[in-house]
């Protein structure tokens, strides 16, 4: 008998047993945060100001954060970005005026570019503290996240940080910007100060 067929005939034993899985955690295979995301991109503050005609008209009173660093052609593109947000913000053909009483409201819109590429805008329309009739104003966030629920309590706190100061938005928002966006099914925690109300 060679000994190729001694080989054949013999029964090659059986592979050891491997001992038993062990159980990985769901949150350790699953990344807790989404990776190159951003909350949003800016934040503006849309104000009503009066022009030469005596009648009210929206513009840009702030942005967070600034573009720097643009070409020619980006800046034309942004300017005309910025000039529809305000539109979308205070609509054309409504005539606005100061107020005493007012509703917040939230709703959204979608900015297309010239590319194809959509972006998603969410805005809170309110009226500031303060006494007398004064103008409304809104606060306009640029997203490429489409989650009209998660925006809309994000607005909420900064309505309340607004009633106080607007100087308490900004802190909030840089916290929000910094933070990395949760992966589906968890969360993020934003700390921020609110007096008489500590850290949130």
């Amino acid at each position: 008998m060679s000994l190729s067929e001694l080989h054949r005939g013999i029964k090659e034993p059986d592979p050891p047993l491997s001992p038993d899985p062990v159980p990985v955690d769901e949150q350790q295979r699953e990344p807790r945060y989404s990776s190159c995301q951003f909350f949003f991109e800016y934040l503006v503050v849309v104000s009503l100001k009066k022009n030469k005609t005596s009648t009210y008209e929206p513009q840009i009173s702030y942005q967070f954060p600034k573009k720097d660093g643009m070409v020619r052609f980006q800046k034309e593109e942004e300017e005309k970005t910025l000039k529809a947000i305000t539109l979308f913000c205070f609509p054309e053909g409504i005539n606005w005026a100061p107020l005493t009483e007012y509703s917040s409201e939230t709703f959204s819109f979608v900015l297309t570019e010239v590319d194809g590429s959509r972006r998603n805008g969410y805005c809170r329309r309110l009226l500031p503290h303060g006494n007398g009739a004064r103008p409304p104003e809104a606060y306009c966030i640029i997203s490429k996240v489409a989650c009209f629920g998660l925006f809309s309590k994000i607005f909420d706190e900064v309505e309340k940080r607004r009633q106080i100061s607007m100087a308490m938005i900004y802190p909030f928002m840089q916290s929000l910007r910094e933070a990395p966006f949760p992966a589906p099914g968890n969360t993020v925690q934003i700390k921020s100060f609110i007096p008489d109300s500590g850290t949130e």
